[in-house]
């Protein structure tokens, strides 16, 4: 049976290695990448559970482990933001996932849900969360707890190079 409980700072190396694992069958299974032509450097910086994300999140009281018999078999990473879209009070998703040996077990539905109740019970008038529309899954997750997709994808600029 999958337990679903707040994060807790002595998670970070299962909650990192699942998400590098993760971030990984990604690249190289959905986008064609190749993990080892990623620097070290590059690689440190990905995901919520990086060095410098994962205190901010942890924070947040809006992240979440699933853990079957013992172990971390799945995350989710939120944050509350003030005000985004016009909307007061918004829950953002930074990163969900689940451990494939573990998958089509409702996990990922049981931590997205969590954290929208919870978040729900701090204020938050909505959910925002940024979905890979290659990744069907993730699409009828989202769907299924109800969430309106309307097309947007998420533009990034990174104002460390910018001039």
């Amino acid at each position: 049976m999958v337990e679903i409980r707040a994060l807790k700072e002595n998670d970070r190396g299962h909650v990192r290695a699942l998400e590098l694992f993760c971030i990984r069958e990604y690249l190289e299974g959905s986008l064609h990448k190749s993990w080892e032509q990623l620097s070290h450097d590059l690689i440190d910086e990905l995901g919520a559970s990086s060095q410098n994300s994962f205190d901010h999140y942890l924070k947040s009281g809006l992240c979440y482990v699933a853990v079957e018999d013992g172990h971390i078999v799945g995350f989710v990473f939120g944050q509350m933001v003030e005000y985004i879209n016009n909307v007061p009070k918004v829950l953002w998703v930074e990163s969900i996932a689940v451990h494939p040996n573990h998958r089509r077990k409702g996990i990922a539905y049981k931590l997205l849900k969590k954290t929208a109740t919870e978040a729900k019970k701090k204020g938050a008038k909505a959910v925002q969360s940024t979905i890979m529309s290659d990744l069907a899954a993730s699409v009828m997750l989202h769907k299924k707890l109800g969430f309106f997709m309307d097309g947007r994808k998420v533009a990034f600029l990174d104002l460390e190079s910018f001039q």
